[in-house]
């Protein structure tokens, strides 16, 4: 992916590719992160930029077409469906196996008929993830969409996140600024005023930040 464009008053300049099945894009507030994403999901598409999937140049293939879910920290669920109606809408083949077991696997049976008014923060996340994985895309972007969990209930999410994207060979690129899911990945890109700076191991990308988070845990 290349990216050389202005949004307000940052300027990303971005070229990188990835690899791994879960990738993380980590760097603080405002380095641009989320526009990244809004530019491979094809919801941005400055003039002087490149996106490529599997090889494929898709920049100017509209958002709709490109087989890319993205989910964001605050979950665009249809408020008058149900969470069953809403997992059905993003299923590719409709069918009613295919629907009970994305139920199923993210522990949603339970709430296969409530609203998403009548949901916690967390559920209405796990049904987002869940409709998006329905519609079985080739890469899934996830932004910040662990963020404020509980650490058990962001590692159960996340651990059925990666099973299924695993099965279903998906790619992840997920956006957080939340040093212990960062470390998680596979693979990090640090991104810092627009500009990626650095890409590889979480082990030696975040090397210094988790010495940081190391050393005050012991001090406690």
């Amino acid at each position: 992916m290349q990216c050389n464009a202005a949004i307000g008053s940052l300027r990303i300049d971005a070229d990188f590719a990835t690899t791994h099945p879960w990738t993380v894009l980590f760097g603080p507030s405002g380095s641009g992160k989320s526009s990244l994403l809004r530019l491979v999901a094809g919801l941005w598409q400055p003039q002087e930029s490149r996106v490529l999937l599997d090889a494929n140049d898709i920049t100017a293939t509209p958002a709709y077409k490109r087989k890319i879910a993205l989910v964001a920290q605050q979950p665009a669920l249809f408020p008058h469906r149900t969470v069953r109606q809403n997992i059905a809408f993003g299923n590719d083949n409709g069918s009613a196996e295919s629907i009970a077991q994305t139920l199923a696997l993210f522990a949603l049976n339970p709430l296969a008929d409530a609203k998403p008014a009548t949901l916690s923060g967390g559920e209405r996340q796990r049904v987002a993830i869940a409709r998006a994985l329905a519609s079985t895309p080739r890469l899934l972007l996830l932004d910040e969409v662990f963020t404020g969990m509980h650490r058990t209930q962001r590692d159960t999410l996340m651990q059925q996140v990666r099973t299924l994207c695993a099965a279903r060979n998906i790619a992840v690129l997920a956006v957080t600024h939340d040093l212990p899911e960062a470390l998680e990945a596979d693979e990090v890109l640090r991104i810092d005023y627009g500009r990626i700076v650095a890409q590889g191991p979480p082990s030696i990308v975040l090397s210094e930040e988790k010495a940081a988070m190391l050393a005050n845990l012991n001090q406690h």
